[in-house]
Parts: C-alpha cells; sequence; structure tokens
C-alpha cells in the first residue's frame, strides 16, 4: 500500500515545481494553500481553504488570488458543482476524474472513471486543439435517501 504522507509529498513538490516552470512565486500563503490541497482530500472552496489555514497566515482575497494563478498554471483545478460556488483541488495531471455530488448534503466523491476521454480524442480528430472538458454527476447519496426515509409523513384529514 503506498506511503500517504509520501505522496503528498510529491504532489507539493511537483506542484511547488509547476509553479516555479509557470513563472509563478512561490510565497508562504501559496505553499499553505498547497499544503492543504495536497494533504487533505478536496475539493474545497476558497473559503473552506482560508478556514484550513493557520489564522491570521493571509486573507481570503489572498487565497482567491492564489488558487487563480493556480488554476492558470495548472496546479489546480476548478470544479463546479453548480451550486454557485467554485471548488479546487490539485491537479495531479496523470490521475484525472470526476465527482459524484449529492443532492441533499454536497458530499463529493471521487470518481476515477472517465467517459469523456473518448469524445477529446475524436475533437483532436475533427483539429480541434487545447480541449478540456467538465463533467460532474449529481445525485442523492445513501445516507441522505436512507434520512428522507425515516422522516414521518404527515397525514391529512
Amino acid at each position: 500500500m503506498p506511503d500517504e504522507p509520501s505522496i503528498a509529498e510529491a504532489q507539493f513538490e511537483g506542484a511547488l515545481q509547476l509553479l516555479r516552470a509557470n513563472h509563478q512565486r512561490v510565497t508562504e500563503p501559496r505553499k499553505a494553500i498547497l499544503g492543504i490541497l495536497t494533504r487533505e482530500h478536496g475539493p474545497f472552496t476558497a473559503e473552506e481553504v482560508h478556514r484550513r489555514m493557520r489564522k491570521g497566515s493571509c486573507d481570503l482575497v489572498t487565497v482567491y488570488r492564489s488558487l487563480a494563478a493556480m488554476e492558470e498554471s495548472s496546479v489546480v483545478r476548478r470544479c463546479d458543482f453548480g451550486d454557485g460556488a467554485y471548488r479546487y483541488e490539485i491537479n495531479t495531471g496523470d490521475h484525472h476524474h470526476h465527482h459524484i455530488v449529492c443532492r441533499t448534503c454536497h458530499e463529493a466523491r471521487t470518481l476515477d472513471v472517465c467517459v469523456a476521454d473518448g469524445l477529446e480524442r475524436m475533437a483532436r480528430q475533427m483539429g480541434y486543439s487545447r480541449i478540456t472538458h467538465l463533467l460532474e454527476i449529481f445525485g442523492v447519496c445513501p445516507q441522505c435517501q436512507a434520512a428522507q426515509n425515516k422522516q414521518p409523513t404527515q397525514d391529512h384529514d
């Protein structure tokens, strides 16, 4: 079984190298953000990242700007779950995945398969370049279904 801390450390170092390769500054707030994204399972909103940071280490605006710069350099990937809040996760590059999001509790779980890769290949064959795609699946998780089924029904007279 792979050693989780070494995987997180390798992702962290790889992200720092990618920032430098894209002529991005490696600041203490950016290191802290990358540390959170590589150690903890995301994706997280900018506010969630900010709450996880050491109190007073930087302001929320810095987190937003840092995430935007890291997204531009493909260090992080932005996820849109359709609720008006973007979430960010580390972009490992070699591990493309999607999410299934509960419509009730908003928990996001990773789906380790991508069915859109074939569509991207077809688009490249048609002459398109710089192709990307977004795909998220939405449903109600088993826990929320069970909770909904436990709610008493109201009798009408």
